[in-house]
């Protein structure tokens, strides 16, 4: 630092007036201000990265809240036929078995279906119950139920209801 003859001691104000020092220092001031443009496209990269972590996030969580749905309608039409079979008497066709005793896990053809069309009219239910007459015991009929849904049926709920005959 050097100071302006004449002047004694000096202050701030009083720096050299060197050209080329005045010219360093705008050129400091106007290069160490801002963002430069590669600083600029790291934070937009970065910013990219994470807006697209956002949005697969997103549609994750929306194909988890459809299947949810899925299930939790496959559960209601579960509960309707079996409260619907349950409420039938013994006697009922919809509650005699027609091809004798059987596999009840059979869930491709069952001694009984129907097709149950969900709310939105988008995806078909089907129901498909087994009877086991005398089964686990005299006197008792066992009622398997299976609701299948999905494009190749590959979602499925499974149920026994045990109705004295």
């Amino acid at each position: 630092m050097t100071v302006e003859p004449g002047i004694k001691g000096g202050t701030m104000d009083q720096i050299s007036t060197n050209p080329r020092s005045k010219m360093s220092n705008q050129f400091r001031k106007q290069w160490t201000s801002g963002f430069t443009l590669i600083e600029i496209l790291v934070s937009i990269i970065i910013l990219s990265v994470g807006i697209l972590a956002v949005s697969q996030m997103t549609i994750m969580g929306m194909r988890v809240t459809t299947v949810t749905n899925q299930r939790m309608y496959g559960r209601t039409v579960m509960a309707q036929v079996f409260e619907d079979l349950y409420n039938l008497p013994s006697t009922a066709p919809e509650l005699q078995d027609p091809d004798g005793p059987g596999d009840l896990d059979d869930d491709s053809l069952g001694d009984h279906s129907t097709t149950i069309i969900d709310p939105s009219g988008q995806r078909a239910y089907n129901v498909i119950w087994n009877i086991a007459d005398n089964t686990p015991e005299p006197a008792f009929k066992t009622i398997r139920i299976h609701v299948l849904w999905g494009v190749k049926e590959n979602w499925k709920i499974t149920s026994d209801l045990l109705k004295r005959m």
